[in-house]
């Protein structure tokens, strides 16, 4: 309690966060009223849910009522409703934590909507499986796939009265550790994009990998295209309700995330397409959070664009100290705001209440 009781300490001369949020992709009533109970008793006052979690045969199970996605137990008992009812009565806000997965029935449909491998198989023939799962990238260059995003997003906040929308980061150019889309489509936008340079030679796709002569203009496009994307669906989501708050959630490397999923958050920061990211800071080590933290918010310097950190996925298992610990230097370093990821990570270290004990003593001033 040594560690805990000095950590307090210093809590009490900070501010406390404005949002504190918790992840979770819960699947039953039962949990969603312990997560609703443990987080507003911890001092939470946001939970951010996956609304269309990738699991399931088809890869991507709806958890609301929806006719986009494949619809589980969750989605017909209405597992959103269920969890914005408890959590308004708690007092919390509701994201709903949005993403781009396509399902395999959907790309049997429309086989031309699956994004490509290098070496000409679409994710319908060859899902990625990072870990026995079966995920169906589709292609964003793709106007259909663009629209089905748009629609699905469109009809969700129409439905159901969340307070924000977050997208994930796999709008199909980089998942479960390959990269895509090397299709026709992608071959003629960036055969133009290139010629627009002055360059006429390409040999595709050799020329577009890693390795390869254009590859670093290969990167170049595939953020402009993610960020037409990204500012089109934000758009029709601000159509429908101009008050909802947007973010995103991405890697805190700049560079990694442009190379792997086509986006640049200094420059959608730029364009104020987005109200905040959600950086994705990972890491049991407190010095790597502390560079990460320094670096995101020297990047966003004077951008209207909020960076909230995220911690938690590596502190799983880890002391609950850990926690407030990680907690403190995204507040000590400047960050008003935090999310943690996710409420399980806080139930196998047994966090919840040292967190709300941070909360607590950071709202009330109490020195310990």
């Amino acid at each position: 309690m040594g560690e805990l009781l000095q950590l307090l300490r210093e809590a009490s001369e900070h501010e406390l966060f404005g949002i504190r949020g918790v992840y979770s992709s819960v699947d039953t009533k039962r949990a969603v009223d312990a997560l609703v109970e443990k987080a507003a008793g911890s001092g939470f006052n946001l939970l951010i849910w996956f609304v269309n979690p990738r699991r399931g045969p088809e890869g991507v199970t709806a958890s609301y009522r929806t006719e986009f996605f494949p619809c589980g137990q969750a989605c017909e008992e209405d597992l959103l409703a269920y969890l914005i009812e408890k959590a308004r009565e708690a007092g919390l806000k509701v994201w709903a934590w949005f993403g781009f997965m396509g399902y395999k029935s959907l790309l049997e449909k429309h086989r031309d909507w699956a994004a490509v491998w290098p070496d000409g198989r679409s994710t319908l023939e060859r899902p990625c499986s990072p870990g026995g799962e079966r995920f169906y990238v589709m292609n964003p260059a793709h106007p259909e796939v663009v629209d089905f995003w748009r629609r699905a997003l469109v009809d969700l906040v129409a439905r159901y009265s969340v307070d924000g929308v977050n997208f994930e980061d796999d709008f199909g150019y980089g998942y479960c550790g390959e990269w895509f889309s090397y299709d026709e489509l992608n071959r003629r936008r960036f055969t133009r994009f290139l010629e627009e340079r002055g360059i006429t030679d390409l040999e595709w796709p050799s020329d577009a990998v890693e390795g390869g002569r254009y590859y670093s203009y290969w990167i170049e496009y595939k953020c402009e295209v993610v960020a037409e994307v990204a500012c089109e669906l934000v758009k029709a989501v601000k159509s429908v309700k101009p008050g909802l708050e947007v973010s995103l959630a991405t890697e805190v490397s700049r560079e990694r995330n442009r190379r792997v999923h086509g986006i640049d958050w200094v420059e959608l920061g730029r364009r104020e397409v987005f109200d905040c990211f959600t950086f994705m800071a990972y890491t049991a080590d407190d010095r790597t959070l502390e560079h990460w933290v320094k670096g995101v918010f020297e990047e966003l310097r004077g951008s209207k664009t909020k960076p909230v950190m995220i911690i938690g996925w590596e502190l799983r298992g880890h002391p609950a100290v850990d926690w407030v610990r990680q907690a403190l230097i995204v507040r000590r370093l400047g960050g008003d705001d935090l999310i943690v990821f996710w409420d399980g990570g806080l139930d196998s270290s047994g966090a919840w209440g040292y967190m709300g004990k941070l909360f607590e003593t950071m709202k009330r001033g109490q020195r310990v």
